[in-house]
């Protein structure tokens, strides 16, 4: 990733550079307390994920299936 990148990424943006399905992400971050978010809004809907969390391991969706 270009060092002009943003450091906080949105779940679509993410979830693109990994070729995952942004639903994909949102269930990664439910399930991991310790990957490095920050939530927005009032809610706390609205989520960015460091990028620091692309260089972590994720489970690949074929591993996951089996």
């Amino acid at each position: 990733m270009p060092d002009d990148a943003p450091e906080w990424l949105t779940r679509a943006q993410f979830a693109a550079l990994l070729q995952v399905h942004p639903k994909t992400v949102s269930r990664w971050i439910a399930s991991d307390p310790t990957m490095r978010i920050q939530r927005l809004g009032p809610a706390g809907h609205r989520v960015r994920i460091h990028r620091s969390e692309l260089d972590r391991g994720r489970p690949r969706a074929d591993a996951a299936a089996s």
